[in-house]
């Protein structure tokens, strides 16, 4: 559920819950001063006094009662008010931050690679790369917080995207990696989403399993209804307990990430109507890291 769903929500419970204490305490207080002048007249004019006393006491603690609810409640208005605005605040402040940091660091790879590029014939070459593979690390994993961080990533746009088109946009980050794709195939996706999934792919094959080369093939099923697209790498694979592949925050070894990326690149598949299985190897490619998505196709 997205921030401003859920700010909703909270403020359509809140009047909720106001009107119906309110109506409520109001219903019971109107009942108990009947039953006060029910029992006065059945009992006659001898406890005139006493009835009087219960009515005086039963409308003005029923009053107290009702402003009590009723400054609760706008009490709780007023927070919630308070939080929203605080809310808009700091995402109005991300907004401009992270726009910000995202052309500094776009600004930063392509100084890089064109620092690569002068240096290729130089003793320096090595640093040059190495710089550039920083700068494209610690931009896929700004990507990632930013996507893990907004909970508004449920209202993803999904569109006509093709996949060798993506592919090709983005393969030049990682240029000591051969990228190969069997065919062209259209998915119905969020590009935005898309790219960070195959991103997410093509740099755990390079950083985590040392691959040089990544096969991706493209496949309809049910009549064009889906497509599957299989990634798969000539790495070193995976050797941590597999139940726990994709999950967030876990290390399985020292030198493994915090799994974010892959979990992120399951939890886009999910929101935009597909699957993302991983496969550690099989008896056809033991050593190798092997990525299943399956999304809805979208051939016309």
């Amino acid at each position: 559920m997205n921030r401003h769903g859920g700010s909703r929500l909270k403020l359509i419970a809140i009047v909720i819950w106001l009107v119906s204490t309110l109506s409520l305490a109001t219903w019971w207080m109107i009942f108990g001063l009947k039953q006060i002048e029910r029992l006065a007249s059945i009992a006659g004019i001898d406890t005139k006094n006493e009835s009087e006393r219960w009515h005086f006491m039963l409308l003005s603690e029923g009053s107290v009662l009702l402003l009590l609810l009723l400054g609760g409640g706008l009490a709780l208005l007023y927070f919630l008010s308070v939080e929203m605005n605080r809310s808009r605040q700091i995402r109005g402040f991300f907004a401009a931050f992270t726009h910000d940091l995202k052309t500094s660091l776009a600004s930063l790879r392509l100084q890089a690679e064109s620092l690569e590029e002068d240096l290729k014939d130089s003793s320096e070459a090595r640093i040059a790369r190495r710089l550039v593979k920083d700068t494209v690390r610690l931009e896929l994993q700004l990507n990632n917080s930013l996507f893990i961080a907004d909970t508004e990533m449920g209202q993803l746009h999904l569109e006509r995207v093709g996949v060798r088109e993506l592919i090709e946009s983005i393969k030049h980050h990682w240029p000591e990696l051969r990228v190969d794709l069997n065919q062209e195939c259209h998915v119905l996706a969020d590009q935005r989403a898309l790219e960070s999934i195959f991103k997410n792919l093509l740099q755990n094959a390079v950083v985590h399993g040392k691959a040089s080369s990544v096969n991706i093939r493209c496949e309809s099923g049910d009549g064009g209804t889906f497509t599957l697209i299989e990634v798969s790498d000539n790495g070193k694979g995976f050797t941590g307990d597999v139940k726990k592949l994709g999950s967030i925050f876990v290390r399985h070894t020292n030198t493994s990430g915090s799994g974010i990326g892959l979990h992120l690149a399951q939890r886009l598949a999910k929101q935009m109507n597909g699957d993302l299985q991983l496969i550690p190897g099989d008896l056809t490619n033991p050593q190798g890291f092997r990525a299943r998505l399956v999304l809805p196709g979208a051939s016309r």
